[in-house]
Order: structure tokens, then sequence, then C-alpha cells
């Protein structure tokens, strides 16, 4: 995750795979250009693998690894909204801002070593609880960087804070 956009109205985080969603599209476009040359050879079996079978294959992939994921958090209008969009579908997950008490960073330990996100905890309205903004947990910083980011937004007015309790 990373910000792009912090105002004293609005912070906006965003995750976008852009180097997996490049690679992806060029396999797949190698796949097609492979099973085109096999076919003018005369070569159905391998036609078939390349040009129809595997691209099926790396499109399942594109729709379920590649994903936007972003969070807005806005002063004005009170609203934290949650957008999550992949090639088949899009959601939007509005909250009452003054219901976010803090943003956090889960870690899962894997055998490659640990990966991250960052979750909002809510305290009020029905949805209280951790709601995370990714359901993709990555390496490196950019959890901690984002949750840093949210925590200092949301202290950083505190005299006209318009969170109720």
């Amino acid at each position: 995750m990373r910000v792009v956009r912090n105002t004293s109205e609005q912070i906006i985080l965003r995750s976008v795979p852009w180097l997996i969603a490049l690679l992806l599209c060029v396999f797949l476009l190698g796949a097609v250009a492979f099973g085109l040359q096999a076919l003018f050879e005369g070569n159905r079996a391998g036609a078939f693998w390349a040009g129809l079978f595997v691209p099926a294959f790396v499109g399942l992939f594109i729709i379920m690894f590649v994903r936007r994921d972003e969070a807005i958090l806005d002063r004005s209008r009170d609203l934290l909204e949650l957008r999550h969009a992949t090639l088949l579908r899009r959601q939007k997950i509005q909250h009452k801002l003054h219901h976010l008490e803090r943003a956090v960073v889960q870690t899962s330990k894997g055998k490659n070593g640990p990966t991250h996100r960052i979750a909002l905890i809510l305290t009020g309205g029905m949805d209280a609880g951790t709601h995370p903004v990714s359901p993709v947990y990555v390496s490196g910083r950019g959890a901690q960087r984002a949750a840093d980011a949210v925590n200092a937004w949301l202290s950083d007015n505190v005299d006209s804070d318009t969170r109720r309790a």
C-alpha cells in the first residue's frame, strides 16, 4: 500500500500490482504468439496448448491475482471507504470515519519470511472490529508506512477532530 494523497481533509491509500499484471500480460501475449506460429506451421497440438490452453490458464491468473485495493479517509464527509476492483467485479464498503480508531499492521509468518498488510480498527457501529484494507499480504515496509501515515493523519487535527465518542 502506498499513500497517493495526503491532505488535511483526505488521505488515500492504494495498492495496484502493476508488475504482476504486466508480467502476466507479457506471458499471455507470448503464449498467443507461440500458438499462432505453431498454427501457421501446421502443428495443431502446439497451437492448441500455446494458443488456447495456456492463455486461458494465464487469464485465470490475471482474474485471480490482479486487483486494486483503495482506502479513502475523508474528514469533510466523515467517510471511510474501502474499494476493491478486479477484472470481474467492483466492491465498495463505506463506514463512518468517526468509528475509525487507528490503523495496525497484520503480519503473517511464511516460509520465505514475514509478510504484512494494513488493517483498520473500527470501534463503533455495526461493523466494529478489525478490517483489512487488502486480503493480500506483501513483503516490505509499505504496510507499516501506510499505517503510520493513517495514524498520523488521524491524530493530526485533534482540536478540530470530527470523530465522536
